[in-house]
């Protein structure tokens, strides 16, 4: 069961990292989020445009749901599931990158 909550988890935070760094959303309401934030090096706006940036708040967010939803986990397995969930949003978007350039 719990390679089936991995999986789910990863691919959720995929889609909220997508969804927030790259995609316009409904009334263009991710966009517009993005454009509002104050631009420059280390910024809000650099964060929500950066998927390997924002991947690991996304990671951390999927995390809290699953703690909220009663996984019990050690403070070492939350860690390695956090930054896993991260590690795999960044393999698909880079495996979809590479199928982009190939095709």
């Amino acid at each position: 069961m719990r390679w089936f909550l991995f999986i789910l988890g990863s691919l959720a935070t995929f889609r909220l990292s997508h969804l927030f760094t790259k995609e316009r959303g409904p009334f263009a309401v991710f966009e517009r989020l993005r454009n509002a934030m104050p631009g420059g090096r280390g910024s809000a706006k650099e964060w929500l445009s950066c998927l390997f940036c924002f991947s690991l708040s996304a990671s951390a967010l999927v995390c809290l749901i699953l703690w909220l939803g009663g996984m019990n986990l050690s403070w070492e397995e939350w860690v390695l599931t956090w930054l896993g969930f991260s590690a795999v949003t960044l393999i698909i978007n880079q495996a979809l990158m590479f199928q982009k350039m190939k095709g």
